[in-house]
């Protein structure tokens, strides 16, 4: 049977746990140097724990049984900064050259015993943030170096997985892909939902996006001035699945089409 949370009681018990925690937050960012934390991911719901020793940090996904490891370096009290170390090696050509060449830096805004709060920017702050999230506090090393394990992190998760999967009955999800083709593969095609972007699809590119409203969606693929439109009758709890291409012509023009699950899962890790 399915069971239906109540978002005001989730909220009611997120507003106690976080509160309690801000009664009693004595520590800072010299206590979470080193330690155990947990990722919430809040595009697939899926948790993974990264384990910070002096200046490396790696980090385990459970669900894809992948080890990625970093080099990391302290830049200041509150901000750090990741360079990829190693276990990605099988990931796009594209991807890695980006991980290769670029750092990736935190700054913590705020820490209590059971998390903190970080916005992420690509090689230094005065960039725009990439994105902002939080990490779970599981152990910790304090300045003293003494370890503290945190008795709370099971039920925090639990409820956030909670509000995660409530959440997720109200948004539908959308799968893009583009195959991979020598023909006019060093193109580059733009994907607009209601004249908003939403991706850059390159050559062998895929994203998931979740949709969090219903109803008439138009979806644009756009290259230069060359551009194409489809609409979709998106409906909370469902799968679409787009497939970006790039035609050769006089212009390059980009062609949008609906696709299926068959076709789709190739270009996706653990899709169900």
């Amino acid at each position: 049977m399915k069971k239906h949370f109540n978002n005001k009681l989730i909220l009611f018990l997120l507003q106690v746990i976080f509160s309690g925690a801000g009664f009693s937050q004595t520590i800072n960012c010299a206590d979470i140097k080193n330690g155990v934390f947990v990722f919430f991911s809040k595009k697939d719901g899926t948790k993974s724990v990264y384990t910070r020793s002096g200046n490396v940090q790696k980090e385990f996904n459970p669900s894809t049984r992948e080890t990625v490891f970093w080099d990391l370096e302290w830049v200041s009290d509150c901000a750090y900064t990741l360079k990829y170390n190693s276990g990605l090696e099988d990931k796009p050509k594209q991807e890695m050259e980006l991980l290769k060449k670029h750092k990736f830096l935190y700054q913590i805004s705020s820490v209590t015993e059971d998390y903190y709060v970080f916005e992420s920017f690509l090689d230094k702050a005065t960039n725009t943030p990439a994105w902002s999230d939080t990490l779970w506090i599981k152990q910790r090393k304090d300045a003293k170096n003494k370890t503290i394990s945190n008795p709370r992190i099971d039920s925090l998760l639990a409820i956030r997985k909670a509000a995660y999967d409530d959440w997720l009955t109200r948004t539908a999800t959308l799968y893009i892909f583009r195959p991979g083709k020598f023909s006019e593969s060093l193109d580059v095609c733009t994907i607009y939902c209601n004249d908003t972007a939403i991706c850059t699809m390159t050559n062998k590119a895929a994203y998931i996006v979740r949709l969090l409203k219903e109803g008439p969606m138009t979806f644009v693929a756009k290259v230069r001035k060359q551009e194409m439109p489809l609409k979709i009758d998106v409906q909370y709890g469902k799968k679409y699945y787009l497939r970006c291409e790039i035609k050769w012509a006089i212009p390059a023009r980009p062609i949008l089409t609906l696709s299926d699950l068959n076709e789709a899962k190739p270009y996706f890790d653990e899709m169900k």
